[in-house]
């Protein structure tokens, strides 16, 4: 009896880290022609020190989508929402605040769903 209570109590406290720990995955498409050195100072940096302030999660990655002609075509964000219920209204208006233009969305996932959202109403 004794090793299953303990056993019962570990694996409680087990998930209950996991869970503190788990993010939401964002992808944030953005439909604007700027160069990694632009992107980076426009978004990355401070979209990432605002999602940290706000406790929320953080900028993992970034990217170019490039055309035949190796011109930028859009950019791209990862981003992990510690709390996506209030992350992505944050990343839409704090996107909005930085200039993202019209067209570019949100992409993750709920309930096993692949959801995309716009950045702008």
């Amino acid at each position: 009896m004794k090793r299953t209570l303990t056993f019962i109590v570990a694996i409680t406290i087990a998930t209950s880290v996991w869970a503190q720990h788990a993010t939401t995955f964002v992808f944030v498409k953005i439909t604007e022609s700027i160069m990694p050195l632009q992107r980076g100072e426009k978004y990355e940096d401070p979209l990432d020190e605002a999602l940290k302030k706000a406790g929320l999660g953080e900028v993992t990655g970034a990217g170019s989508m490039l055309t035949k002609e190796k011109t930028v075509e859009w950019i791209g964000l990862d981003v992990e929402l510690t709390d996506p219920v209030t992350g992505i209204p944050f990343l839409r208006k704090k996107l909005t605040e930085l200039g993202a233009p019209a067209g570019s969305v949100l992409e993750y996932e709920r309930n096993g769903e692949t959801l995309q959202v716009p950045v702008r109403d």
